[in-house]
């Protein structure tokens, strides 16, 4: 498994390492970032490559492994659907994409609006784990700042949502906060919390390296019902009776939360845009994450679509423009 960014004439250039996620700006990624890798849990080798694209186009996933016309999959909560362990989105014609949280996480840590990802297969890489190898790669091509200003989700008003015994609430904030707590019955994990709060170089900090995790008592029963497939101890952390399985244990303090936090960021980003606003969870996954922006998504009088200081219809944020003429920056 090996992660790249792509040669081009303009490999000399790029901008300083920086995250833009406080820009008033929307931004794209100065240039084509490649990688490849195995799904995490379909066990295939697929092929990313992420393109810049223009103000306003959002973020699309194009799996080009299936008829042109069908491809794209836009990174919208009307396109989100139920899985297992794993976050899917699926555009009206039916074809679908997995594992694509770690891919948005990154995007929501460094504050990138746009970008076309193209795809051969129906999951994301996992690469190590986490959202890192992808951060990595964008910072070495750079981000490039458009023209237009960026949209932000403003919660206003409280919703909450319960799921699989544990429960999310968002609420309003001047910003973006995660504040999550898991509890497991294995000592090696435990209960941990840990208080998330976005800015500038928060998310490499804090929450970019941390990688997905299982018990190995559950790998068994996960493989057998076709999940998992492709999880090894290079790209998860196994816990089994108290014990880090993987050589040189945890990366950070609280990993196992942190990761939990990592994949929250990337559901919310699904809501199209930057949300200003506070989540708590207790026992966080990504079904919760997916009711939570459902039920957020359909209670309008709960949060306004701020552009330019001045609020819009929420329906409004979604009119994508031709996938050929996103792509012409």
């Amino acid at each position: 498994m090996r992660m790249h960014s792509v040669q081009s004439s303009r490999s000399s250039w790029s901008m300083p390492m920086q995250s833009h996620a406080q820009s008033p700006m929307q931004t794209t990624v100065a240039d084509v970032i490649s990688f490849d890798g195995i799904g995490l849990h379909s066990g295939r080798f697929v092929r990313v490559a992420i393109h810049p694209a223009a103000a306003n186009t959002g973020i699309l996933f194009r799996r080009i492994d299936v008829t042109e016309s069908l491809q794209t999959i836009a990174a919208i909560p009307d396109n989100i659907r139920q899985a297992r362990l794993c976050t899917r989105i699926v555009n009206d014609d039916g074809v679908g994409l997995e594992t694509v949280e770690h891919i948005m996480a990154a995007f929501a840590g460094l504050g990138v609006d746009n970008a076309i990802v193209d795809i051969d297969g129906g999951e994301a890489p996992i690469l190590d784990g986490s959202s890192l190898p992808v951060v990595e790669a964008i910072n070495r091509v750079g981000i490039r700042q458009l023209g237009n200003r960026r949209r932000i989700l403003v919660v206003t008003a409280p919703v909450s949502v319960e799921y699989g015994g544990g429960w999310a609430k968002l609420e309003p904030c001047d910003r973006l906060e995660i504040d999550a707590e898991i509890d497991f019955d294995d000592t090696a994990i435990g209960r941990q919390r840990f208080h998330y709060r976005h800015g500038v170089g928060t998310f490499e900090r804090d929450l970019a390296a941390a990688r997905t995790f299982c018990l190995m008592r559950d790998v068994a029963a996960m493989q057998n019902a076709g999940l998992a497939l492709g999880g090894s101890l290079n790209n998860a952390v196994v816990v089994e009776n108290g014990a880090i399985l993987n050589e040189g244990g945890l990366r950070m303090e609280h990993e196992f939360v942190r990761h939990k936090i990592l994949d929250c960021l990337g559901d919310l980003y699904l809501l199209g845009m930057t949300m200003h606003g506070r989540m708590t969870a207790s026992r966080p996954g990504h079904a919760m994450c997916a009711k939570l922006i459902d039920t957020l998504w359909n209670s309008p009088a709960c949060f306004q679509i701020i552009e330019d200081g001045a609020a819009a219809e929420h329906s409004d944020g979604y009119a994508l423009p031709d996938v050929a003429a996103a792509a012409a920056v």
